[in-house]
């Protein structure tokens, strides 16, 4: 359990050192005074099972939360913000696990439900065209393709090209895989954090960098990940 001060703790070390102007968060929950902001804090539970979820925080942009039909609250947070004459859009994701059945620890099978749920915002048949800027923490990686068995990892990255988004960090440059998380009972780099930008915002993009370090190990078993954009 993440005590009240060591939650202060890691906020007060994202807002001072990382300075962004937006931040997307999973498995996570904002202190009570980020809370009061209700102009730039949107947070969902996830519902029923724990006590945090996803979010979306802006220090310096007023955010609106948008709704979708969807069974996953918590996993998906929607949010609008007026930085660019186009409506921009960030989504915060998390790859929930199934907890029963068959597929019992499986965040792929949810992961392709969720991008079915957000089709109609993707493809502007929900309030019109936007500039989309999604990331989280996806509990995906073709590297579990070959453990699996087949390619739905491969098939669910595919489905986000096919959107018209773009993974910012193949558009760095990068081939190789990159660890983003830190796992205790694996020896494998894990890459399982992830950031899409809208093909139309690529020109925007400026820089990707992965942020770890003491203080980060001290908060998560995941690494920070920072795009830079000029919009």
């Amino acid at each position: 359990m993440v005590t009240k001060s060591l939650l202060s703790e890691a906020w007060n070390y994202y807002l001072n050192e990382i300075k962004a102007d937006f931040f997307l968060f999973q498995e996570a929950k904002p202190t009570d005074e980020l809370f009061l902001q209700k102009d730039h804090m949107i947070w969902d539970e996830i519902g029923g099972t724990c006590k945090w979820g996803s979010g979306i925080y802006s220090p310096t942009n007023k955010l609106t939360k948008e709704n979708i039909k969807t069974d996953f609250k918590g996993s998906i947070v929607i949010a609008n913000s007026e930085v660019i004459s186009e409506r921009l859009t960030l989504i915060s994701m998390y790859g929930q696990m199934e907890g029963i059945g068959p597929t019992h620890g499986y965040a792929i099978t949810n992961l392709h439900r969720m991008l079915s749920d957000l089709t109609g915002l993707f493809n502007g048949h929900l309030n019109g065209k936007r500039k989309i800027i999604l990331g989280g923490d996806l509990n995906a990686s073709t590297q579990l393709d070959k453990t699996q068995g087949n390619n739905s990892h491969r098939i669910f990255f595919d489905r986000l090209t096919d959107f018209k988004l773009q993974d910012v960090f193949a558009l760095s440059g990068n081939k190789d895989y990159v660890q983003t998380l830190r796992h205790n009972i694996s020896k494998v780099p894990w890459q399982n954090d992830y950031m899409f930008i809208s093909i139309s915002l690529s020109e925007k993009f400026l820089k990707y960098e992965i942020i770890d370090n003491e203080h980060v190990r001290k908060f998560s078993d995941h690494n920070i990940l920072i795009i830079e954009m000029d919009i």
